[in-house]
């Protein structure tokens, strides 16, 4: 999940949900260096297992969801 650059609180209250679900997720920092093509680093928010993907959006719910942006694995 990726999350607006100037949203750093949401995304720790978003993880501390789900971790307190017992879904395991982790930020990670956008590996683009810091304005580069003009584009701010946004935080994103990993679930490691793909089995929990769909509850944890579940408890994100809807109004959330429109905040931010979900990229599906593609294996």
């Amino acid at each position: 999940m990726l999350f607006p650059p100037n949203n750093g609180a949401k995304v720790r209250e978003v993880r501390k949900k789900l971790c307190a679900a017992g879904i395991r997720c982790r930020i990670k920092k956008n590996p683009l260096a810091e304005g580069l093509f003009g584009i701010a680093p946004y935080p994103e928010l990993l679930i490691e297992n793909e089995r929990d993907i769909l509850r944890a959006l579940k408890l994100i719910g809807n109004r959330q969801l429109g905040q931010m942006t979900v990229i599906f694995p593609t294996d």
